[in-house]
């Protein structure tokens, strides 16, 4: 159980440095972004802090309110939050992060698929 563990974390740094690699590389390239260093740094160190602050009763509650919000940014919020309660080893608070992280994709995914549609039939 430890080892799938710590396999999660390492995916889920892995994942983060990317992001921030590829966030960077297209700030290089004039791609976007402003020169500035990976947008996400500064949510994550915040959900780090409020994740010491919280209990885990409240820790719950934001995984809840997170999840109503149900926006392409909640996804991000939702991917760093589950990352952060992994990084200091809360393990069912992680995996509850996870189920909520899947259904907003899913829901995502939906949606998306529901204006393509729609845009199709106004042609």
């Amino acid at each position: 159980l430890q080892e799938i563990r710590q396999a999660r974390v390492l995916e889920c740094r892995q994942v983060r440095l990317e992001r921030a690699r590829q966030y960077n590389e297209d700030v290089t390239n004039g791609a976007g972004g402003t020169g500035k260093a990976d947008p996400t740094a500064k949510l994550y160190d915040h959900t780090y802090y409020r994740i010491q602050s919280m209990t885990d009763k409240a820790l719950g509650g934001r995984i809840k309110a997170i999840e109503r919000a149900a926006g392409k940014q909640c996804i991000i919020k939702m991917a760093i939050f589950k990352s952060c309660l992994q990084d200091v080893g809360m393990w069912k608070l992680a995996e509850l992060a996870g189920e909520a992280l899947e259904r907003l994709k899913q829901s995502s995914d939906f949606e998306e698929e529901e204006k393509a549609t729609k845009k199709k039939g106004k042609r």
